[in-house]
């Protein structure tokens, strides 16, 4: 017996930050979920498992468009059609309340938001028992797990959960522990929720399939599903990327006082060393030892106008490149930079008064922080540490600039 187990498919949620991409590479990058998604069920084809379940999240309900609506029930009509059975419950981002329900393909399965199991039995007589439930709300702060039954009288009991792991403090996410799931005796545990693909639990299965597509660089790396199958009396999982986008990092080192054009050059050779068939990267650029550039060329980075020429080429190359750099970063490779006549040690002793969500929040005023998603970006830790390093690369510059005069 084979089977499919995956989760949070997110079709039609965006892509934090890609919008403002030229449109091939952007399309390239929103269709990535959908052609994910359809290799998936390609492949379910082709191995002629017998069914397969999706964990929650296939949609996000603030973005689901019609096209992705009728997408998704173009795959699941798909596997219909192929006498695959189709297993799926909502999570948080997808939950269905009794007068929003989204029509499904018949003879898809879908969980209720109580504990419900079904059974089905496979083309080689194997009587299989599925255990799981939907999510009726955006939070739900139940201990769902309590409520699954103990194994059944079946060949294997599985049960499907969104959900994560209980911790200190509030829990909105169907919280649940390993020892509950144990204590079901069940013969697999397929998880949504978390993005990351994790097996918390070698035998029987506990794993997390993870997003078919990672959104943003902190998702970075293989997404897939994953494939089970049976051996013995067992269930064994494997994973099966399929994701046609991937977020990568790349760190330069600059050894000279390259010109902003030389500089360009050497970030095309390196980025050409990342190319593969398989998948597209999204590359965020490191450049470090900055203090070795002219001053004009510090000047360049720091205000916007040489990573605007280089998506200009790249609209060029991204083709042949598979490849698309959508943020750079510079640093100076030394710790302790005496920039111009700035004291280092009283440099150190502001960085720690300055850069704080208080001073950054303080500074935007009560009036931008009224707006959710403004109050979000500043409060970020990654804003914090986008301004320090904009701080510091402006004064870097100074110093360069300075240094450059004293030459001449």
């Amino acid at each position: 017996m084979k089977f499919i187990h995956a989760a949070d498919l997110h079709l039609d949620s965006p892509f934090e930050g890609l919008r403002q991409l030229p449109e091939p590479v952007w399309q390239l990058i929103y269709q990535a979920p959908f052609k994910a998604t359809q290799q998936l069920v390609d492949q379910a084809i082709d191995q002629e498992v017998a069914f397969v379940l999706l964990a929650g999240d296939l949609f996000d309900r603030e973005t689901q468009s019609v096209a992705a609506q009728l997408f998704l029930n173009e795959q699941l009509q798909r596997l219909i059609d192929a006498q695959i059975g189709v297993y799926l419950c909502f999570g948080n981002h997808d939950y269905q309340t009794a007068n929003q329900a989204i029509d499904l393909p018949e003879g898809v399965h879908v969980f209720v938001s109580t504990v419900s199991t079904m059974t089905l039995t496979t083309r080689n007589q194997k009587r299989v028992a599925i255990s799981g439930f939907s999510y009726p709300t955006r939070w739900l702060e139940t201990d769902m797990a309590a409520q699954f039954p103990v194994r059944g009288d079946v060949d294997y009991h599985i049960g499907m959960l969104h959900g994560a792991l209980r911790q200190s403090g509030t829990n909105h996410y169907a919280p649940f522990t390993l020892d509950e799931l144990r204590e079901t005796h069940y013969d697999y545990w397929a998880l949504g929720h978390i993005h990351k693909p994790e097996v918390l639990q070698e035998q029987p299965p506990i794993v997390y399939a993870g997003t078919i597509q990672g959104r943003h660089k902190n998702e970075a790396g293989e997404h897939g599903y994953t494939l089970v199958r049976s051996q013995d009396t067992r269930l064994v999982p494997s994973f099966v990327p399929v994701n046609p986008v991937d977020w990568v990092t790349l760190a330069i080192t600059v050894t000279d006082q390259q010109s902003e054009t030389e500089l360009i050059d050497l970030v095309f050779e390196q980025l050409s060393r990342l190319t593969d068939e398989t998948t597209f990267k999204l590359v965020s650029l490191t450049l470090t030892n900055v203090e070795a550039l002219p001053g004009q060329v510090v000047a360049q980075l720091n205000n916007g106008n040489w990573f605007d020429r280089l998506s200009q080429l790249q609209e060029d190359q991204y083709e042949a490149n598979r490849c698309w750099i959508y943020e750079t970063h510079s640093q100076p490779a030394a710790t302790d930079i005496h920039y111009s006549q700035l004291d280092a040690e009283f440099w150190k002793a502001a960085q720690a008064d300055v850069f704080t969500g208080d001073e950054l929040t303080k500074a935007a005023g009560k009036k931008l922080l009224s707006y959710p998603f403004l109050a979000d970006h500043l409060l970020a830790s990654t804003t914090l540490e986008d301004t320090q390093e904009r701080a510091e690369n402006e004064l870097l510059q100074q110093a360069r600039l300075e240094a450059d005069d004293h030459a001449d």
